[in-house]
């Protein structure tokens, strides 16, 4: 998930709280040293040092990152079993009190990234047979037809619009993720397939565009060739 634009603007080296960190997150490089090493410590799959640092007392559910991410979120995201169980089992992490940036819970992001039946590590069911559930956002990214269906029965908008996954609605991020039958149920209950009147997306940062400003992406990037399509006042195409 692309980091918020702020998460890049560090001030300079004298302001900073610890200059000798650069990670390209500020956020995360401001946290204190035992939640700094915490973060390092799941990113590397360092189930030792992760349970060393939670048995001193170390906040399980601390936010690590700019997208809020716990600890958590962050072993579900890479399918750490290992980590996962730690801390459910062991040290009782909140299933689903924290959201991330995005409205996503850790078993969002489990399924976020295909760990759910029949795909290899299942962590989707095993947080489900310890009470988890997934959020509206996480249902349409893990294709969990029923839990959608739950949240529309009990009024839930359709088109409600999540600027954080690509400024999409439920139809946009089921599509998205690949989940078509929860995209065709979405369009009966009144759903919005969303249509972006802008540039072929090319970076991962040109999928929040919705084209409203940016409908002559060429000329933003500064591609448009001068007198180009404009010859004795007709349209020509651009290229012969």
């Amino acid at each position: 998930m692309t980091l918020p634009s702020w998460a890049l603007d560090y001030p300079v080296l004298e302001e900073r709280k610890f200059p000798s960190r650069y990670s390209g997150d500020y956020f995360r490089d401001t946290l204190p040293p035992d939640l700094y090493e915490l973060e390092q410590a799941v990113v590397d799959g360092d189930v030792f040092t992760v349970r060393k640092l939670l048995q001193a007392g170390v906040n399980a559910n601390a936010p690590l990152d700019s997208n809020h991410m716990t600890a958590l979120m962050i072993s579900c995201m890479m399918g750490n079993w290992d980590l996962v169980q730690l801390l459910v089992e062991d040290f009782e992490a909140d299933l689903d009190g924290p959201l991330s940036r995005a409205g996503l819970r850790a078993i969002d992001y489990a399924g976020y990234e295909g760990y759910r039946f029949p795909n290899e590590h299942p962590i989707c069911e095993y947080l489900k047979s310890k009470g988890s559930q997934h959020t509206w956002w996480g249902a349409c990214c893990a294709g969990d037809f029923n839990r959608v269906k739950e949240y529309i029965d009990n009024g839930q908008d359709v088109d409600e619009i999540n600027p954080v996954l690509w400024n999409g609605n439920a139809v946009f991020i089921a599509k998205e993720f690949g989940h078509s039958n929860i995209a065709q149920y979405l369009l009966t209950k009144g759903g919005t397939v969303v249509v972006r009147n802008c540039h072929t997306i090319d970076t991962h940062e040109m999928k929040w565009s919705i084209g409203r400003g940016d409908c002559f992406f060429y000329k933003a990037c500064n591609l448009e060739r001068p007198g180009a399509g404009v010859i004795d006042n007709a349209y020509l195409p651009e290229y012969e």
